[in-house]
């Protein structure tokens, strides 16, 4: 009896791109468990310092001290193997600040502009410089309107919304300057290893100098 050439059906075709899916995955999805440690190096003045504990998760939130800047430093992995490549990307993300004779209030829960995805330079297989900012990072910010400003006060400063809401109504008069301040809120850096001739996460942390002074 000849052999019947018959296409797969709807349930076989429904594993065949499910198999696909799982193969995929499998090369996409790194697991966070390859780094053992992150670690910022301190620099001068400029930064103090940071490393990571234990295990590196996934995703990590690291809120830094005042006057800390995490561009420029050395950035070095702990690999669980040392075989593989590495890369490292960066990606800044501008906030805007209210400032009042010091005091400030942030911004972080409103717009935002946030950077293209910047190559640190390899320093050797497992650590990395992490790129400076330009001025265009520092500044960078999405146009807005007086309403939605102070809309976003009051969403984030419910108790005390009527104080900055008289400070950004403040005219500076000739030659003052403004309350609103832009500024870099959070630099995120992103790990990736090589797999299968695919770039894939690994862990991206998300550093939060703070805002004002």
């Amino acid at each position: 009896m000849a052999a019947s050439n018959t296409t797969a059906g709807p349930a076989a075709r429904a594993w065949q791109c499910l198999l696909a899916f799982l193969l995929y995955a499998g090369v996409a999805a790194a697991s966070a468990q390859e780094l053992l440690e992150v670690r910022l190096l301190p620099a001068e003045s400029r930064f103090s310092g940071w490393s990571s504990e234990g295990p590196v998760p996934r995703t990590l939130e690291v809120p830094l001290e005042l006057g800390d800047e995490p561009w420029g430093v050395t950035l070095q992995l702990k690999p669980t193997q040392v075989d593989g490549g590495w890369r490292v990307r960066v990606q800044y993300e501008t906030s805007l600040a209210i400032s009042d004779d010091g005091a400030h209030l942030d911004l972080v829960d409103w717009k935002h502009c946030t950077s293209e995805w910047k190559t640190a330079v390899a320093l050797g297989p497992h650590a990395f410089e992490l790129p400076t900012p330009d001025a265009g990072d520092h500044d960078c910010f999405p146009p807005y309107t007086r309403q939605e400003l102070e809309a976003a006060v009051r969403a984030q400063s419910s108790l005390d919304a009527a104080r900055w809401l008289q400070v950004i109504r403040r005219d500076p008069g000739e030659g003052g300057s403004s309350p609103l301040v832009v500024g870099i809120s959070t630099v995120r850096v992103r790990i990736e290893v090589l797999r299968q001739g695919r770039w894939v996460e690994v862990s991206t942390q998300a550093f939060q100098p703070p805002m004002g002074c």
